[in-house]
């Protein structure tokens, strides 16, 4: 087994490693302290083929007809966008999911009315009272699980479905313009793309924001028996199980990878901030204790960072195991992440709960990899029991 990178797999990584560096670490306090994405993120995620990756090339997107999906790639590159800032990474990985999914299951009226959407990008101005320096991404879809079984859904007849309930927060539905929804109905999945201007659906913004991620749009989905037409229905019954199976697996590596990425950032300041702070006459990154947390978090992260393109790689084949280490992936990463940023912040000391220092925000960016999706432990543990 081939675990080097090649060629075009490389550049990938060292391009989103430049541009996470130069452009969203940059961004990152200032977005995190206004709570809104900065000008320009969407006309510079495009200009590096994010946002329309997911999208074929004749519905005016990036993915070539001939070629199929790498999560293999998409894992390197959210890895990098985590190292930059997780709530912007957050909203260029957000299209993946709808758009795979449509693309594959959907009908051709879902497939055109998602992809005019997402292909009209461009940034438009905030509306007040946000900073002027500031602008919302347009064609933005977000993934919605219900893991929590919070909606009601009625079969209307003629494949047509009612929504009644509230999800959220999620991160992005603030901005987006469309929802793919993974629910339970009778016992059975249900995939649906839901417009958010739907008749019946309101989305509400968060305010406060959460604490982490605060760039991130957070919104609720609000539904008063919202209905989704036959032709917006991806899935339904039990020939919906695997294809909600594959959503998810795709959403979990890719925040995976994104976890990984913050927690080697946390590091990297962390081991920089040893290096420069000088007590009894050396730097602490030399003492024994600091050098021992900064390694152990590095073999950690090493660890994380290896299941998840395993977990990317399954799924680029078709393995059978896809969905189960796309979940496993996804709870290392997130306690790998959790671990690393607390130590990160007790490498600093004081100064780590102090927002002019980047470990206080990553540390509560740790959080919503932890919680979003459901708990997933618990969910193996059922289907285990389920199967038995």
């Amino acid at each position: 087994m081939d675990f080097a990178l090649d060629d075009e797999q490389s550049l990938l990584v060292a391009t989103m490693r430049r541009w996470s560096e130069r452009v969203l670490r940059v961004w990152s306090a200032e977005s995190d302290r206004l709570g809104a994405p900065p000008a320009g993120l969407s006309s510079a995620a495009l200009e590096l083929g994010l946002l329309l990756d997911a999208v074929p090339v004749a519905a005016g997107g990036f993915l070539d007809a001939d070629a199929s999906y790498s999560h293999v790639a998409r894992a390197l590159r959210a890895a990098e966008l985590g190292r930059g800032c997780a709530a912007l990474a957050a909203l260029c990985e957000s299209n993946v999911e709808p758009a795979l999914a449509v693309a594959r299951w959907g009908s051709a009226e879902a497939r055109a009315a998602l992809f005019a959407a997402l292909t009209a990008h461009g940034d438009r101005p905030a509306p007040e009272p946000t900073s002027s320096a500031l602008a919302s991404p347009r064609g933005l879809a977000v993934l919605a699980y219900d893991f929590y079984e919070r909606l009601a859904i009625e079969d209307r007849g003629s494949g047509r479905l009612s929504l009644v309930g509230r999800l959220g927060p999620l991160p992005g539905l603030a901005l987006a313009e469309y929802v793919l929804l993974i629910a339970r109905a009778g016992g059975e999945p249900v995939i649906a793309l839901l417009p958010t201007a739907s008749a019946g659906a309101a989305v509400v913004a968060c305010d406060p924001a959460p604490s982490g991620w605060r760039a991130a749009a957070w919104g609720w989905l609000e539904l008063d028996r919202a209905v989704v037409p036959a032709e917006l229905v991806i899935a339904a019954g039990v020939g919906a199980r695997v294809r909600a199976e594959a959503i998810l697996s795709w959403y979990r590596v890719g925040l995976a990878a994104r976890a990984v990425g913050v927690a080697a950032a946390a590091v990297e300041h962390a081991a920089a901030y040893g290096e420069e702070r000088i007590q009894f006459g050396r730097p602490i990154g030399r003492f024994e204790s600091v050098a021992h947390l900064r390694d152990e978090n590095e073999t950690a992260i090493a660890a994380a960072r290896l299941f998840a393109l395993n977990a990317a790689w399954e799924i680029d084949r078709g393995a059978a195991s896809a969905a189960d280490s796309a979940s496993r992936a996804r709870d290392l990463a997130a306690r790998v992440l959790a671990r690393a940023a607390i130590d990160a912040v007790q490498i600093f000391g004081g100064y780590g709960f102090v927002n002019d220092f980047p470990v206080e925000k990553l540390m509560r960016d740790a959080r919503p990899f932890e919680v979003l999706g459901g708990n997933e432990a618990f969910a193996r543990v059922l289907a285990h029991v389920e199967a038995a």
